[in-house]
């Protein structure tokens, strides 16, 4: 069989023929035939035979479970969305895993932007990270370094935003202190990942693990972040370069699981808010670090894999969600091993910690 291709943006065409024009796969919706076209020639697809491999193609295409099946008039626009879609933007890490870039237009996800492992559906099981971008710019392609890294690392991120300018609409802003709608976007992105994940037909089945949710972003992104807080699904949550200046009181009430701040040192706009945050917090009795290298707003975290903001993210998030003890998690952020703890340049401190 001949490579396959997409033709027009809406056909899924293999080999070298025309074959079936009102077989359509079952998750997106698209019909099948071969190319090129013979002028005048319609041919339908009737036997047992054709109809499987429709549906064999259909898996190897589209990433669909189920095999595809007439329909009769234009498929429905919800069956285009039901599929994620790779995007043409490669992002790469230094983990294990190779990194898909995707775009879903369903409801719940249409505004973000999924960075995944490849190689889903075998027997590990990935935590989920929710991130939300600087200026809650609705730009998924943001902090792609970072995102692509901890991706590959093996988690399944979704980053507000998405990667493209189509849909991104007017950002949200800074608010006024009302948290919970700053992060309504990021609980969105949570509640589709669960459901996929227990929805038979999703490419996403079964490989992730929703007893193990983060959230976390930079700057206008980290109110995003502090917005989940109160969403007994979050195992752990954190900013970058962002702080709670703009927080009510009653915030402090909601939080009860460990938080990583990340700043950009005294010349960091949001230097001020993480102050104020992380001494409100470790008054609270909840595990709580804090990392600052005078390096600005948003520090390194366009650099390559993301620089040390993603490395301590990393580290955070594989302490706290993969239970890792070792200089990949816990251990380069407490005791002997931390690194940043020996260099002067860096502010390093943490109240509750064990």
């Amino acid at each position: 069989m001949e490579k396959e291709f997409w033709k027009s943006g809406e056909l899924h065409a293999v080999g070298s023929y025309k074959w079936v024009s009102d077989l359509r796969c079952s998750n997106c919706g698209r019909k099948y035939y071969r190319v090129p076209r013979p002028p005048g020639v319609t041919m339908k697809a009737t036997t047992l035979s054709e109809r499987f491999l429709a549906g064999v193609l259909c898996i190897a295409l589209c990433g669909g479970s189920t095999l595809a099946a007439e329909a009769s008039g234009p498929a429905p626009a919800a069956g285009h969305c039901a599929v994620s879609r790779p995007v043409d933007v490669k992002a790469t890490g230094s983990g294990p895993h190779q990194v898909v870039i995707e775009y879903n237009c369903s409801p719940g996800i249409s505004t973000g932007t999924i960075y995944r492992p490849a190689d889903l559906r075998g027997a590990k099981k990935y935590p989920i990270l929710v991130w939300g971008e600087g200026g809650c710019s609705q730009n998924g392609l943001s902090n792609q370094a970072a995102m692509g890294e901890i991706a590959s690392h093996g988690y399944f991120v979704v980053a507000d935003g998405t990667p493209t300018p189509e849909g991104r609409g007017q950002s949200p802003g800074m608010g006024n202190g009302d948290m919970t709608a700053q992060g309504k976007p990021l609980i969105g992105y949570i509640d589709w990942a669960i459901a996929e994940n227990s929805r038979a037909a999703s490419a996403y089945y079964n490989s992730l693990d929703t007893t193990k949710i983060a959230s976390n972003g930079f700057s206008c992104g980290g109110l995003m972040a502090i917005g989940t807080v109160g969403d007994k699904r979050i195992t752990t949550w954190g900013v970058t370069s962002s702080g709670m200046k703009r927080v009510n009181e009653d915030f402090y009430k909601l939080v009860r699981t460990p938080v990583l701040f990340i700043e950009g040192g005294p010349g960091d706009t949001a230097y001020e808010g993480g102050q104020m945050g992380y001494a409100a917090i470790s008054k609270l009795g909840v595990p709580v670090m804090w990392f600052d290298k005078a390096i600005g707003h948003g520090g390194d975290l366009t650099r390559p894999n993301g620089g040390d903001f993603t490395k301590i993210h990393l580290a955070w998030l594989n302490w706290h969600l993969k239970g890792d003890l070792s200089i990949t998690g816990k251990g380069l952020l407490v005791g002997p091993g931390c690194s940043y703890c020996k260099d002067s340049s860096w502010d390093v401190k943490s109240a509750n910690i064990n």
